[in-house]
């Protein structure tokens, strides 16, 4: 119990100490380019739906993997990996219809244009799902999305209603087969693989030092060998690995770029090249996205290629 309470009042205090960042994002930041739409009320209710969900969530597990740290044996490690990524597919799988509905509510597509053209599109891509729905995205934020989520018979499509307001029926279409792309040529799949084998070193990198004292040392903290340092050893691995994923963190955004590039091709050659065009431009502009980035900060930190890049490559399709 006490281990598991140090982890907790870290995770509290590392979210005390972002508190006056977001709120100085959401409430500054946003508000100024007209962006926020949260209220205080609303954004008090959210910040205690997630401070609960994350304690009934991340509490349970954490208590698995100090548990299997000092009952697995000296693989211990590995068992902890296999509870991590049952644990995340399980989220996967219920975060559509358990846990999104916590914060959003989602309306059944009835725009008849629009479902008419994702539907033709969606039977032409083979592309199979539970249902079309508007997400009230307004409620919190001016910006605009489409996407899908889940995976096998819980995979949904969902647009913010923010989007179906800004985009003609064509160009919705067009966002969604970009989506769809990243569906075709099995991105979310290739992540999913890249995350489970990155898991998979960090958690075998944490049980190698877990025993070895220089990593305590070398962290400033003096440990007792001879007694349990589980929790100990978590949150100083904790602490040290954002500074090695800077490092990984160039080779994350390029490839992530790459997937954009490739989705845009697929949405150009299942739908329309203006139309997605046309779709972007508004995007970025309703977004006040720039579009002429810093190519360093691109290079090291940008999911998304910069427009420029994207709308050249689309008119030399």
């Amino acid at each position: 119990v006490q281990q598991l309470a140090l982890l907790a009042s870290f995770a509290l205090i590392g979210g005390l100490l972002d508190l006056p960042f977001t709120l100085w994002q959401t409430f500054r930041l946003e508000e100024r380019f007209g962006f926020n739409k949260l209220t205080w009320r609303l954004w008090l209710v959210d910040a205690a739906k997630g401070l609960l969900l994350g304690a009934l969530i991340g509490l349970p597990i954490l208590a698995l993997i100090l548990w299997l740290m000092g009952a697995a044996g000296s693989f211990w490690w590995l068992w902890a990996w296999g509870a991590w990524m049952g644990f995340n597919l399980l989220l996967m799988l219920v975060y559509p219809t358990f846990i999104a509905p916590l914060f959003n509510k989602f309306q059944p597509l009835d725009d008849p244009t629009v479902k008419a053209r994702v539907t033709a599109l969606m039977k032409r891509c083979g592309f199979a799902a539970k249902g079309l729905f508007v997400m009230d995205g307004s409620k919190r934020s001016a910006h605009a999305n489409a996407y899908f989520t889940g995976f096998g018979a819980s995979k949904r499509v969902v647009f913010y209603d923010t989007l179906l307001r800004q985009l003609n029926a064509g160009e919705v279409e067009a966002v969604l087969a970009h989506e769809l792309g990243h569906f075709k040529h099995r991105h979310i799949v290739k992540r999913m693989v890249t995350l489970f084998a990155l898991s998979l070193a960090g958690f075998a990198l944490l049980g190698w030092v877990s025993d070895r004292s220089w990593f305590y040392t070398g962290l400033g903290v003096q440990p007792n060998m001879g007694a349990a340092n589980d929790a100990l050893v978590l949150l100083l691995f904790m602490l040290a690995v954002p500074v090695f994923g800077f490092f990984v963190t160039p080779l994350s955004a390029r490839l992530s770029r790459q997937h954009e590039f490739e989705a845009d091709a697929y949405a150009v050659a299942q739908t329309s090249g203006a139309d997605l065009s046309a779709a972007l431009l508004k995007l970025y502009n309703d977004n006040a996205s720039t579009l002429t980035p810093d190519p360093v900060f691109v290079q090291f930190y940008y999911s998304h290629p910069p427009a420029s890049e994207r709308l050249a490559r689309m008119a030399a399709a």
